[in-house]
Parts: structure tokens; sequence; C-alpha cells
């Protein structure tokens, strides 16, 4: 996993977003509850902010390496609910 982990572009916390999808798309959020990397109080209030969908897990940050099913789910969960139902 560290190989995956690159320095990240400060700058990029500074490009102001004139339509951010959130605003008018359906959102998901997978919280977990043991990370220590970000703070819950934030990660909840953004998934508030965007009116996410959300589901809280008992992991780590590794969410996609410790709960890869409820990651999956969710995905799942997000594209039938905005796939064209045949």
């Amino acid at each position: 996993m560290s190989a995956s982990q690159v320095p990240i572009k400060m700058a990029a916390f500074g490009t102001k977003l004139e339509n951010a999808a959130w605003r008018t798309r359906p959102s998901w959020a997978v919280i977990a509850t043991e990370d220590k990397a970000f703070d819950q109080a934030m990660l909840i209030h953004m998934a508030e902010r965007i009116k996410a969908k959300v589901t809280k897990v008992s992991a780590s940050h590794a969410l996609f390496m410790r709960q890869p099913a409820v990651v999956a789910d969710t995905i799942d969960q997000a594209a039938n609910a905005v796939s064209p139902k045949k």
C-alpha cells in the first residue's frame, strides 16, 4: 500500500470549483469509525454537507482493505440508484 502513496499537491486545495457535482448529484459516503487519520466530526460534517447517504463501518483508515464488501456494496447501491431503469 505504501508504494501507491504519493506526495499531495497542495495547489489542488486552492482550486475554486464552480460546479461541484455533489450540488446536483446524489452522493454516498462510507465512514470508517476507527479512522485515526481524519477527525470523525469533519467526515460526518462533509457527508452531511453533500447530503450523502452515509454508511458507517467499524474499520481503520484503510477501509477498502478492511471492509471491501461494504465499500463494494456502497458502490453497487450508488450505481443502481443512478442507472436508468430498464
